[in-house]
């Protein structure tokens, strides 16, 4: 008996260690920016390009079994803007990269149509948020869902390359993010595909006073009416894949589901856990049951004097979820972190959740209040659930001795194909390997533009894939990321 405990010991100190090897940040890491992953059609039948950012850890080495976790994050904006780019998203995905994840930071087709009335008001673009009927909201975020699993079937063909476990994927967003990143997560079996989706009567073209929205920049509208086609499987068409992966949680900041995305699930696959952070006095997306500006359109009629934001969709928030999980037993690990604050019921005053405060700064309970927290907790939520061996030896280069090759050392284009010009601060000697150390090409470069021509018929371990492009002198190193793609 003495040894069985001992072992049940061991076991939980080890299972500890290996939860503690996701939440300390422990890597330096490296991006490559503005990947294309797919392109599809836009609201307008417009055919859009689509991108992600990808932060990779660095390691100082590597052995064929290596990998590392995948999470993706997903902004927010309604579904009318947004950018990947976004600060708390950005911030999510390099905190996750420097713990040993491979991070994505992902577009999404966004946009919808607008009414063809004249909605005007004094609050900035309001004319915006005005959808020709509910369907629209119900498409955009359909295209969106579709776009987010194209992303993640891009990385997971592209694997190897990357150092990713497909089997151990997480999905995260914030707002409209959140619901992406629930759909991505949850919306796994052909019949949870909503009436909406479907093809439906076109809608009369938007008034011109919508023109200026930034879903419509440099959209060309038809004279009178918009299709609405069939907007295809739960899947979408971007990036098919063979290749198995599974997804094993996901995180939604103040998001929600359209429908119920629990009652269904993929049977083959384990059902993912999820955490969420919500709170009651949420003006944008109710933390129960309610339209999307449910509390804001209480706002801008007791405040602003406006008319209330119409054909919006029905939204279940983060609350709902939770008691749809519990009262029909479906068996998910969710964690909830609510808070207590009630809905503001005032316009202006002295509280520091009132509705001018959140309409107007910003400030509320539908933005970045919180952060540190919610992070913290999702960090802390994802960690035991990896299951992959941590990928490498970190290679930390943080000393201040580095800063000037850290900080100036820079090379592109990135991905290269057989050119690649180093701009450096000083004249050094360079290398770059492969992920298992082996070195492809080295010399000397000097102070300012280099440029290096590569052959792939000079070396045989020459292919597409991952590479590490190190430069040193006596005193400090840099070594950047290069992805080689013909």
């Amino acid at each position: 008996m003495k040894k069985i405990i001992q072992l049940i010991c061991v076991l939980f100190v080890s299972s500890q260690a290996f939860a503690q090897q996701w939440i300390d940040e422990t890597y330096e890491y490296d991006s490559i920016m503005n990947l294309e992953y797919g392109t599809a059609e836009n609201f307008l039948g417009t055919p859009v390009a689509l991108h992600m950012d990808l932060y990779l850890p660095i390691c100082e080495s590597a052995t064929g079994d290596s990998k590392t976790p995948l999470a993706i994050f997903i902004h927010g904006g309604s579904f009318l803007a947004g950018d990947k780019g976004e600060t708390t998203i950005t911030d999510l995905a390099k905190s996750f990269a420097k713990r040993g994840y491979a991070t994505a930071s992902i577009n999404y087709r966004m946009g919808f149509v607008n009414d063809d009335a004249l909605n005007q008001c004094n609050f900035p673009n309001y004319s915006c948020f005005f959808a020709a009927d509910s369907a629209e909201w119900y498409r955009a975020y359909y295209r969106a869902v579709q776009d987010g699993k194209g992303a993640l079937r891009f990385l997971v063909n592209h694997a190897t390359e990357y150092q990713i476990d497909p089997n151990n994927i997480f999905v995260a967003g914030e707002s409209a993010g959140a619901f992406i990143a629930i759909g991505v997560g949850f919306m796994d079996v052909a019949s949870e595909k909503f009436t909406q989706a479907y093809e439906l009567n076109s809608v009369l073209t938007p008034n011109a006073n919508t023109l200026s929205c930034p879903h419509n920049l440099n959209q060309t509208f038809p004279n009178a009416t918009v299709l609405r086609p069939d907007l295809g499987s739960i899947d979408g068409t971007i990036e098919p894949t063979s290749i198995p992966f599974t997804i094993k949680a996901v995180g939604n900041f103040y998001g929600g589901m359209i429908s119920d995305l629990l009652a269904l699930n993929d049977v083959s696959k384990p059902k993912p856990a999820l955490y969420q952070f919500h709170q009651p006095c949420d003006l944008i997306v109710p933390f129960e049951t309610g339209r999307v500006y449910a509390g804001q359109n209480w706002c801008f009629t007791n405040g602003y004097g406006c008319s209330a934001i119409g054909n919006t969709a029905m939204v279940y928030g983060s609350k709902r979820i939770s008691d749809w999980n519990t009262n029909n037993a479906y068996g998910y690990t969710i964690q909830d972190n609510f808070t207590t604050i009630p809905f503001p019921y005032e316009y202006i005053g002295f509280q520091p959740k009132n509705c001018y405060d959140q309409v107007v700064n910003g400030n509320g309970c539908h933005a970045y209040d919180n952060y540190s927290n919610r992070k913290s907790q999702l960090i802390s939520f994802f960690a035991p659930i990896v299951s992959t061996t941590p990928i490498c030896t970190p290679g930390l280069i943080g000393s201040e001795e580095l800063s000037i090759l850290m900080e100036q050392f820079t090379a592109y284009p990135n991905p290269f194909t057989e050119q690649l010009t180093i701009e450096s601060p000083v004249a050094a000697s360079y290398s770059l390997t492969d992920l298992f150390g082996r070195t492809i090409q080295q010399g000397d470069i000097v102070k300012g533009t280099n440029v290096l021509h590569f052959d792939a018929a000079s070396s045989s371990n020459f292919s597409d894939g991952i590479y590490f492009l190190r430069i040193a002198t006596e005193n400090e190193q840099a070594v950047q990321r290069v992805l080689r793609k013909n």
